[in-house]
């Protein structure tokens, strides 16, 4: 007996903003695909977000996330975290959720992209950062190979399985360099914007440890040790010490103890 040859169905790590302007729909197997300005192919898809809004009506929960990049509703009849939500409703809190979902069409006067999310859970902001940085690197690893291609110094069927597909998305999006770029800039800014968060609240934590050594102050040696334990990478707890330094807010004795220097 021949055995049917299963379907494998792509889980998607794709930026809010390019999710929300993709509207090219490809139908395989029975199903109905998106395929995204980047060529990312999508039946379901894995996102993470701070969480904006939350509204229960019946059954179904309408949640607002963003994810640095844009905000995005999506919808589930799953039950949620409800003490973090109605934090994050208070604007008490930062509530992150991840989700995973399925991508749904909307008919109607527009065609609208609807994410029913099968399965949502509340992570921690950690867990938020890794994701970025990973669907960061993944758009960008998708645009490199849009390059070869859009620059001819490789043939589609080098670069993509889906060759067929790739040349539909391209003309579908007219998707140039300044549009491809305009994508890139999008996951290089919600790397930047993470990391001048890190780079804010590292000097906070810095300057609250010195504070409670008071006169006496904090060997910096001390201090690195005491940030790396939260988890902080010690080359960025070093550079941000020195940068208080230069910038007057700290003192540093021969010795290497570190005090704050009041305004």
């Amino acid at each position: 007996m021949q055995r049917k040859k299963s379907t494998v169905v792509p889980t998607c790590r794709v930026f809010f903003e390019e999710f929300l302007q993709s509207d090219f729909y490809i139908q395989e197997d029975g199903m109905t695909f998106l395929v995204t300005p980047t060529c990312a192919k999508c039946y379901r898809l894995f996102g993470i977000g701070e969480v904006q809004e939350v509204e229960i009506r019946g059954n179904i929960t309408r949640i607002k996330l963003d994810d640095l990049t844009a905000t995005l509703n999506i919808y589930t009849n799953k039950a949620i975290p409800v003490e973090g939500v109605k934090k994050a409703n208070a604007g008490e809190k930062k509530t992150f959720l991840a989700f995973l979902g399925n991508v749904h069409i909307r008919e109607g006067a527009g065609k609208r992209n609807i994410i029913l999310a099968e399965e949502v859970g509340a992570v921690d902001e950690r867990v938020r950062d890794d994701w970025i940085l990973n669907t960061a690197w993944r758009t960008m690893e998708r645009i490199e190979l849009l390059h070869s291609v859009i620059s001819s110094k490789k043939k589609q069927e080098e670069v993509f399985s889906d060759k067929n597909i790739v040349k539909e998305a391209l003309e579908h999006y007219a998707l140039d360099n300044d549009k491809r770029d305009a994508f890139a800039n999008t996951a290089i800014n919600a790397v930047t914007s993470l990391w001048q968060h890190y780079h804010t609240t590292t000097k906070e934590m810095i300057l609250e440890i010195v504070k409670k050594a008071e006169k006496s102050g904090m060997e910096r040696e001390k201090l690195v040790q005491a940030l790396k334990n939260k988890g902080l990478d010690e080359a960025l707890v070093e550079e941000v010490t020195d940068e208080l330094i230069m910038d007057g807010r700290c003192y540093e004795s021969d010795s290497g103890v570190l005090i704050v220097l009041k305004k």
